[in-house]
């Protein structure tokens, strides 16, 4: 049987070697802490990106569609105005 001076010994390198690794593990645990925040805030600014480009996206397809809305607009005029006047012949032939 050990003697428990030399077991006691024994414990306490081990604990001595444990509490070495936990303080290096420390300064992991920090890092590993530092490097989440980035992340997270990384995250969050993509988000607000996305969300800006979305915007200008929406903004880009109205300003494209405002020419083709446009040009509709004409034609539905030039059509009512040709058909009032077809209309107005129409109605003077056969009224005068």
């Amino acid at each position: 049987m050990e003697e428990p001076e030399i077991v006691l010994t024994c414990h306490e390198q081990r604990i001595q070697t444990l509490e070495r690794d936990m303080s290096a593990m420390q300064g992991v645990q920090d890092e590993i802490r530092s490097m989440h925040e980035t992340l997270v805030t990384l995250v969050n600014e993509m988000k607000h990106a996305n969300e800006h480009l979305a915007r200008h996206e929406r903004k880009i397809d109205e300003i494209e569609g405002a020419p083709k809305l446009r040009l509709q607009q004409i034609v539905t005029a030039i059509l009512a105005a040709l058909s009032g006047g077809l209309v107005t012949v129409f109605l003077t032939r056969i009224l005068g």
